[in-house]
């Protein structure tokens, strides 16, 4: 049975998340396991109904069709993926939506991932820890989970 490692990015922020993929592709490549980057569209803000959240101050308007924002963001997570892949390497691509730890802990066991690689920012002074995210993964993941400092 083949493996899996299972890389969530942020597709808001490429420039660590370039270096979070290239350190799955890494393991991926070191460990003959199949490459799986995931995305995820997070939950607009908690307790207000999206429809008050996306009009007006946020620029956005009545319609918000999640499933083109879904396929909106797995068409640009293919994009920088086939960017990203050494030739002769494949990758399946997965996009979400909800909580992001929610999400990435349960494509993982979805698909029996092995390996979790994932990004966490070097701490400033108002975040001495590494991000709510990534710690939650750590904490609750059924599988290894190597973490990226960027």
């Amino acid at each position: 049975m083949a493996t899996k490692t299972l890389v969530p990015i942020d597709l808001s922020d490429m420039e660590t998340s370039g270096k979070v993929l290239a350190a799955g592709i890494d393991h991926a490549r070191h460990a003959k396991s199949n490459l799986v980057a995931m995305a995820v569209v997070p939950n607009l803000i908690t307790g207000i109904d999206f429809r008050y959240a996306i009009r007006g101050e946020m620029g956005g308007s009545e319609e918000y069709d999640l499933k083109a924002i879904v396929q909106d963001t797995l068409d640009r997570l293919n994009e920088v993926v086939a960017e990203h892949m050494p030739k002769g390497m494949k990758a399946e691509s997965i996009v979400r939506h909800g909580s992001v730890y929610e999400q990435i802990l349960q494509v993982a066991e979805e698909i029996e991932a092995d390996q979790i690689v994932m990004g966490a920012h070097r701490p400033g002074l108002s975040d001495y820890l590494i991000g709510p995210n990534t710690a939650r993964v750590v904490r609750h993941a059924k599988c290894s989970v190597n973490v990226v400092r960027l």
